[in-house]
């Protein structure tokens, strides 16, 4: 068990009550508040991402499906959440998924990704007023696609892990753009997130040769909406 849980445990006085901790948060909520099988699901997962930071500075992990529809945004969301209300870290989610952005996030104060991307130096401007911290992709975050490639991206990501614990940035599908491994190169790697209903071998094996194309550290994946063949008590004691 994370020495950061059982510090939390000890300071809740037993096991955390996530959803009252998610509660509050402030901000703006994207999703609802996830069961129980779930949260534990995402408490693992950002317990395993804690051991991507170093001791000097933060992580930068980026989020992407190989294929639209398959959740990269819930799932890295939930775990920016994790992140920030179970093991206290200082977290900023960065919506960076042109193709589908979060419309709630429009009108958010502090710079957006666009801006940041064109003024590095504007991360100072990023105040935790809650955390996580949601940034939106901006209005005009397509018009500044050519950035993505350009030596400012990683720039920004450095100073990004400098001043948070960890930045999660929601990407679009591997597979509809190649900003998407552009984007990810610069991170410190990539979660790749694949719906269980949706498995299909030579997509996921075509996504994943675009990333290494572009030398992006693919850190594993996520199977997001699991089916059980058999009841799921059996395969939580397998």
């Amino acid at each position: 068990m994370s020495k950061i849980y059982e510090a939390y445990r000890k300071r809740a006085g037993g096991e955390p009550d996530l959803a009252m901790e998610i509660g509050r948060i402030g901000g703006v909520a994207l999703y609802p508040v996830p069961d129980e099988d779930q949260r534990d699901e995402f408490s693992q997962l950002a317990n395993r991402l804690l051991d991507l930071r170093a001791e000097a500075r933060g992580a930068v992990i980026a989020f992407a499906s190989t294929a639209s529809g398959e959740g990269a945004s819930y799932v890295s969301y939930n775990a920016a959440m994790m992140m920030a209300t179970v093991y206290q870290q200082k977290v900023l989610w960065i919506d960076a998924n042109f193709q589908s952005p979060q419309k709630h996030l429009v009108h958010q104060d502090g710079p957006s990704l666009a801006t940041l991307l064109q003024y590095p130096e504007r991360v100072e401007d990023l105040k935790l007023t809650s955390n996580p911290l949601l940034v939106p992709g901006g209005l005009n975050l397509t018009a500044v696609r050519g950035l993505f490639a350009d030596q400012r991206c990683p720039d920004l990501f450095r100073r990004l892990a400098d001043r948070f614990d960890f930045t999660f940035i929601d990407l679009p599908p591997v597979l509809s753009t190649t900003d998407t491994a552009l984007m990810a190169a610069a991170a410190d790697g990539l979660t790749l997130v694949i719906e269980q209903r949706g498995l299909k071998r030579e997509i996921i094996n075509h996504g994943l040769e675009a990333l290494r194309a572009k030398s992006v550290n693919v850190l594993g994946a996520v199977i997001n909406r699991r089916s059980y063949d058999l009841p799921k008590v059996i395969y939580d004691r397998l």
